[in-house]
């Protein structure tokens, strides 16, 4: 059993499947892939999402390791939000107004 609950944000969940159409546009390998690991990225959080330090913010950030994003979450007592799947080098900190 996890020990913390997911929520992801519509926003997110569109960021995740427009990053999934652009991989895929260009290899299906590639969007396999992209998807492969932002998802257990996320179910990673289930468990372990105490563990990534809190910014100033107190916002979290787990950085995927074969793709160009990162996924922005907050930690609520045992509720996990995340809050972006953001590409790492297009508008940052666009999404902390969420």
């Amino acid at each position: 059993m996890s020990r913390f609950t997911i929520g992801v944000l519509p926003q997110a969940e569109a960021e995740i499947r427009e990053a999934f159409v652009w991989y895929a546009e260009r290899s299906a390998i590639a969007a396999d892939a992209f998807r492969t690991e932002v998802l257990s990225a996320i179910d990673k959080l289930a468990d372990s999402a105490d563990m990534l330090p809190a910014d100033e913010e107190n916002l979290r950030r787990y950085v995927l390791r074969h793709f160009p994003f990162t996924v922005h979450y907050e930690l609520n007592g045992l509720d996990v939000i995340v809050l972006a799947v953001a590409h790492q080098r297009r508008r940052p900190g666009y999404w902390h107004d969420r």
